[in-house]
C-alpha cells in the first residue's frame, strides 16, 4: 500500500485505513522505533492487560484442601 506524508505544521504525519488499524490493534497511543532503516510502529499494550482473563479459573475454583495443608 502506498501513502503519502501529510504535513502537520513543522511537522509530517501518515493516514492509515480504519481497518489496517484495527488489524494491528492500534488505540490511541503507539510505539515507534528505527530498526534497519525502517519505522516499526506497534501497539502499546498494558503490562497487565488480559491477566483477569488468563485466571478466571482460578479466581473461581478454591485450592483442594489435601492433609497437612493450608486453605484459602
Amino acid at each position: 500500500m502506498r501513502t503519502k506524508l501529510v504535513k502537520i505544521g513543522n511537522s509530517y504525519g501518515v493516514r492509515f485505513p480504519k481497518t489496517l488499524i484495527e488489524e494491528c490493534g492500534f488505540k490511541e497511543e503507539l510505539n515507534l522505533a528505527v530498526r534497519q532503516g525502517a519505522i516499526v510502529i506497534t501497539p502499546v499494550v498494558s503490562p497487565r492487560m488480559g491477566w483477569k482473563e488468563l485466571l478466571q479459573d482460578e479466581i473461581n475454583t478454591r485450592p483442594v484442601k489435601g492433609e497437612g495443608e493450608w486453605e484459602w
